[in-house]
Formats: C-alpha cells, sequence, structure tokens
C-alpha cells in the first residue's frame, strides 16, 4: 500500500470515527475532553485563586484548565492510533478491563486532588506559615495540576476504550 493510499484510509477512519462519535457511546467519549473546560464555568471541583479564598497562587485557573484539557485532547488521540488493537475480538475483555482501571486511577487522583487542596487550604497560612505569593506554595499547587489533569485523562481514556471498543466491534 502506497503512502498516500494510507494517510487516505487513514481519514477515511477518523471521518468515520468522528461520524461515530455522534452516538451514545461517543458522545460520553467526546464530551470528556470537554470536561476540563465545563469544570470552569460550573466549579464542581474546586479551583479558585488565593484572592477567591482558594489555594492558587502562582498557577492560574486558566492554565490548569488549559493543560488538562490538552493532555485530555493527547489521550484521545493516542487512543485513536492504537485503533487496530480493538479490531480483534479477543482483545475486548483487556481493553475493557484497562478502561475500568483508568476509570478507577481517575477517581482516586481526584480524592487526592481534592485531599491537597482542602489540606492547602486549611493549613498552608496557620500551620505551614505561607504567605499568598510565598514559592513554596508550587509544592501544593504542582502536584494539583498534575492530580486535576490525571484525573480528566483518565476519565478521558475509559470513555474512549469504551468508545472504540463499540465503534471497532460494530464495524467488524
Amino acid at each position: 500500500m502506497s503512502t498516500s493510499n494510507k494517510g487516505a484510509a487513514f481519514f477515511k477512519e477518523l471521518r468515520d470515527f468522528i461520524l461515530f462519535l455522534q452516538n451514545l457511546w461517543g458522545s460520553l467519549a467526546g464530551i470528556s475532553v470537554l470536561f476540563p473546560l465545563s469544570n470552569v464555568f460550573v466549579m464542581v471541583i474546586p479551583l479558585q485563586i488565593v484572592e477567591e479564598d482558594g489555594v492558587y497562587a502562582h498557577l492560574s485557573p486558566s492554565l490548569i484548565t488549559a493543560i488538562a484539557t490538552l493532555v485530555s485532547l493527547f489521550v484521545i488521540l493516542s487512543t485513536f492510533t492504537n485503533r487496530s488493537t480493538f479490531k480483534e475480538q479477543r482483545k475486548r475483555r483487556k481493553i475493557q478491563h484497562q478502561a475500568w482501571i483508568s476509570f478507577v486511577v481517575g477517581i482516586l487522583a481526584l480524592v487526592i486532588y481534592l485531599a491537597i487542596y482542602v489540606a492547602t487550604y486549611e493549613y498552608a497560612w496557620s500551620e505551614w506559615g505561607w504567605e499568598s505569593d510565598d514559592p513554596r506554595k508550587l509544592f501544593a499547587e504542582v502536584p494539583l495540576l498534575i492530580a486535576y489533569s490525571t484525573f480528566f485523562a483518565m476519565m478521558t481514556r475509559a470513555f474512549m476504550l469504551l468508545g472504540m471498543i463499540e465503534f471497532f466491534g460494530k464495524k467488524s
């Protein structure tokens, strides 16, 4: 197969997959990339700066959301590039297991995020003696960024794996 034929096949499969994103599984998989952006509007997960009675002094909520969204987009494209493994019927059970693991890791990342956030909020000033612009706050903000991004990445991966099993299961 020539390089141009491989490219055309890739774009046809990508186009088919994007059309698939319109059904139920695809909607769940597709919208998961928007979770970080939607949190900015509904504020389910706390993401306030110090001036808003939050914990972030150096990293802005916009930066954290942008990084989480980029990580989620990367997970979507990375998962899609492994699409050949979804076509093998015998690997479906393993992929479903991976989806569950991703879901559980995502929930654990959220719990870790909330624990660090609350601990920083409660103890940064009184117990630890950190001022609002203290550079040591990065010791809390960077793990918060990692946990926040991990939560959304793992949720995206879990939904993508299930969505792609469904998509490629229907094609074969």
